[in-house]
């Protein structure tokens, strides 16, 4: 009989949280909304992610990284103290947004006045607590109730937001649906709190907690920002639109890589903070383990793309599967887990300074490379910036921690499929 758990649970409930992003998407042009509407649905959620990515991510990897190490009454004291922090918070980012709503619409949109500011302020008050429940059930090792909190959740998210439409009502009503989609995790989340939480405040626990958890917050806050640069590069230095479409339809990742790779990434945190060796031995056995899915999956993804692009949209877009594969590479390095042998040390200030690193080489290289080998250039100094993040908390874990990289990597393993993956890639390149 198949068992979920803390790796594959949260695998599963990440997987089925894009994979219901993308389907809402599919099926709300399906049902014929206006690609306008679907423009404001997509930059409300942009919205959202913008007002709360940080603060959630950090305040995420700081529970895991100190949940193990507290005793049981602690720990129940450190889930209400979590979740007060999170609903004031999200309090505060929801305000912030009502009162912002035209600043936010005339800076950080195209369009001119964003509708339904107003309920987004709303759902990010109801929605940011139970940005902790699928946390709360991993830490408390509940892992068949974290992937039936994914089906269920997800599932009355698709069909709230996708069923308006299709009855004839308007975005209105599907914003409608998000609220009650919000105000159901939220109750979800309070009864999941009140059964296994100590309503006390715990200065002691938020003091600990505080300080893990800021350099956290900036590690997420320049990580996003890194993402940004790469798009802003590119239409800075082609103002082609026809160009920069080629660049954004090509520039990301294989999904699966992203969602599986990030998601062992955090559930082996707390097996760090517990029992270091044990957790590097977790990490090098995992990472070896999803190489074998990963890697297959990326160089066939390689070698269709130049296909694939123009077969979903047009022969335009032939060149925007090289970028793809470029950005395919990323997975060389994604695969080290360095990071996490970080965070399970509690040494978090080194992420932001490897995150630095990255921005500034990714900054100088964009316009370097940019200018000389034109959008590809931009792709090829993603690659080489994040792989600079990696190199040097390697080497901090290395020479600070003592902790030798075949500790946690599978050396054979990585170089033997980054030989063969650079080997596709080159291959893809003629096709």
């Amino acid at each position: 009989m198949f068992r979920f758990n803390k790796i594959n649970a949260l695998q599963t409930f990440q997987v089925l949280q894009f994979g219901t992003a993308i389907l809402i998407g599919i099926l709300l042009v399906k049902a014929g909304l206006p690609t306008a509407l679907i423009s404001v649905y997509e930059t409300l959620m942009f919205i959202a992610s913008l007002f709360t990515f940080f603060w959630v991510a950090g305040g995420q990897n700081a529970l895991l990284q100190i949940f193990s190490k507290l005793d049981i009454q602690s720990q129940k004291r450190a889930i209400f103290n979590v979740f007060l922090l999170f609903s004031i918070t999200g309090f505060i980012a929801g305000s912030l947004l009502f009162l912002l709503q035209k600043t936010v619409s005339q800076y950080l949109t195209n369009i001119e006045e964003l509708p339904f500011l107003n309920l987004l302020a709303i759902f990010l008050i109801l929605n940011s607590p139970s940005f902790l429940l699928q946390f709360f059930y991993l830490l408390l090792e509940k892992y068949r109730q974290l992937v039936l909190y994914g089906v269920v959740s997800f599932g009355l998210q698709l069909v709230l937001i996708v069923l308006p439409i299709y009855l004839h009502f308007s975005l209105r009503e599907s914003i409608y649906g998000l609220l009650i989609w919000a105000a159901i995790k939220l109750v979800w989340t309070i009864v999941i709190t009140f059964r296994y939480a100590s309503w006390q405040i715990d200065p002691l626990f938020l003091k600990k907690y505080a300080v893990l958890a800021w350099p956290l917050l900036l590690f997420a806050a320049i990580g996003k920002g890194a993402e940004y640069v790469s798009g802003f590069s590119a239409s800075v230095l082609f103002q082609d639109e026809k160009i920069f479409a080629i660049f954004r339809y090509g520039a990301r990742e294989m999904p699966l890589a992203v969602l599986m790779v990030g998601a062992l990434s955090l559930a082996l945190i707390p097996e760090l903070a517990e029992n270091q060796v044990l957790g590097l031995e977790r990490i090098k056995s995992q990472t070896k383990k999803l190489s074998h899915l990963l890697y297959p999956l990326s160089m066939a993804t390689m070698l269709t793309s130049p296909f694939l692009f123009p077969f979903f949209f047009n022969d335009d877009f032939k060149p925007s599967a090289r970028i793809f594969n470029i950005f395919t590479l990323l997975l060389s390095s994604r695969i080290l887990l360095p990071q996490t042998v970080a965070m399970g040390a509690g040494k978090n200030k080194i992420l932001v300074i490897s995150a630095l690193a990255e921005l500034l080489v990714l900054i100088t290289l964009c316009f370097w490379w940019g200018k000389i080998f034109g959008i590809e250039g931009i792709a090829w100094a993603a690659v080489a910036a994040f792989m600079v993040d990696r190199v040097v908390l390697i080497w901090y874990n290395w020479r600070v921690l003592h902790i030798h990289p075949s500790q946690y990597i599978d050396v054979k393993t990585w170089a033997v499929y980054n030989t063969a993956l650079v080997a596709i890639f080159l291959i893809s390149m003629q096709l």
